[in-house]
């Protein structure tokens, strides 16, 4: 049974997921109890969780594990060799609107569209940054719950020249170092050059299984100014 969850965790190092139409053999070994006991004491010493959808199985490192997932230093040298904190916090906050204007529904499904234009999202980052400068006071209120400097993501974002894909310090190549960065991760698919990205089964998963408990949605909201 070890030879097994093994051979299981193996599979979930290389592809970060285990799908039962490709993997049905080892999907079926997952489901026996004694692998699945094997793999539970991987997850509590390792740090990650495996999250079982029905069909495919994904491997979610533990937000502070640097071996499985990403260092603020590796997340920093993946948007460039010279990127700073602000950066990273600014491809955060893109992410973040991204899986916003994705998941934003309030009801059953909480799935608001299939795609994303690029002039939407850039409307949607231009409108939020200058509420964060415009409004200082409740800027400082959501800064001091959330230990983030939001008025510092905004100035560098307004510092942004629109310029183009290639630019990567303007405003659409700082979209688009966000959009590969999620693409390398099998969460979106670019299409039209970039102007458009929509969303994988990946993605769809990993959101509708598991972030997106109501807390999470609660917390996303709030931050993003967007519901009560």
């Amino acid at each position: 049974m070890l030879k097994k969850a093994l051979a299981i965790f193996h599979k979930l190092l290389e592809d970060g997921e285990l799908d039962v139409k490709q993997d049905g053999e080892l999907y079926l070994e997952f489901r026996k109890e004694e692998v699945r006991q094997i793999l539970g004491e991987f997850e509590e010493e390792l740090g990650f969780e495996l999250l079982d959808t029905g069909r495919t199985i994904y491997l979610i490192p533990d937000m502070d594990n640097g071996v499985l997932g990403y260092t603020l230093k590796e997340y920093r040298l993946n948007i460039a060799a010279d990127a700073r904190l602000a950066d990273a916090y600014l491809q955060s906050y893109i992410f973040m609107m991204i899986f916003q204007m994705f998941y934003g529904g309030k009801n059953t499904n909480p799935i608001q569209r299939e795609f994303i234009l690029t002039r939407d999202l850039m409307e949607e980052l231009d409108q939020k940054m200058r509420s964060y400068l415009e409004d200082e006071e409740k800027t400082r209120k959501l800064e001091e719950e959330e230990d983030v400097n939001f008025a510092k993501i905004a100035r560098l974002w307004d510092s942004k020249q629109i310029g183009d894909w290639n630019l990567r310090k303007s405003k659409y190549g700082t979209i688009s170092r966000a959009y590969h960065q999620l693409e390398q991760e099998r969460l979106i698919r670019i299409f039209e050059e970039g102007r458009q990205i929509r969303r994988t089964k990946r993605l769809d998963d990993l959101f509708l299984y598991h972030y997106l408990d109501e807390a999470r949605v609660q917390e996303l909201h709030r931050i993003l100014g967007q519901g009560e």
